[in-house]
């Protein structure tokens, strides 16, 4: 079993935020479910990948987005460190660039495509925000990932497991 198959058991042996735990107790919130760990601890998460972090609304607004690099990734959240004010509970649009991004998917999916994309999407939560310096300008954020395709999170897995 892998480190991050082991990940994943404890995830799912946790409680879930709207249940109950076995003194019938309403269960325990996000942030305590979650840590940082299953970021860091996940194989060979440290990768400098580009990411591209904006607040997650209807609209793209490119104004509001903020290209910089992962310092920790995984299928679980992301770990990074940017100049813009996000709050914890924020939801934010994070576009991923993986090398040979395409490529990767096409050995994952049955389908074809005209374009070539280079990029995949994630929603994320926020979960900390912690100031960077002695002025406190940059923010290293921790976030967790709420929304990921299957066939995507298959790609990066792989990705990371490369080495």
């Amino acid at each position: 079993m892998t480190q991050g198959d082991q990940m994943s058991d404890v995830i799912e042996n946790q409680i879930q935020p709207g249940s109950e735990d076995s003194n019938g107790d309403p269960a325990r919130n996000d942030a305590v479910v979650f840590s940082e760990k299953f970021i860091r601890n996940f194989p060979r998460s440290n990768k400098k990948i580009p990411i591209s972090v904006m607040p997650f609304s209807l609209k793209t607004d490119p104004a509001h987005s903020h290209d910089i690099q992962s310092s920790f990734i995984s299928p679980h959240g992301i770990e990074f460190q940017v100049s813009a004010e996000f709050k914890t509970g924020a939801l934010l649009k994070i576009e991923i660039a993986l090398p040979d991004y395409w490529t990767r998917k096409q050995k994952v999916v049955e389908y074809r495509r005209i374009d070539v994309p280079e990029k995949f999407r994630i929603l994320a939560k926020v979960m900390k925000v912690d100031d960077v310096g002695k002025r406190g300008r940059k923010k290293h954020i921790i976030a967790q990932t709420v929304n990921l395709d299957a066939a995507d999170e298959q790609v990066l897995r792989k990705f990371l497991e490369e080495g």
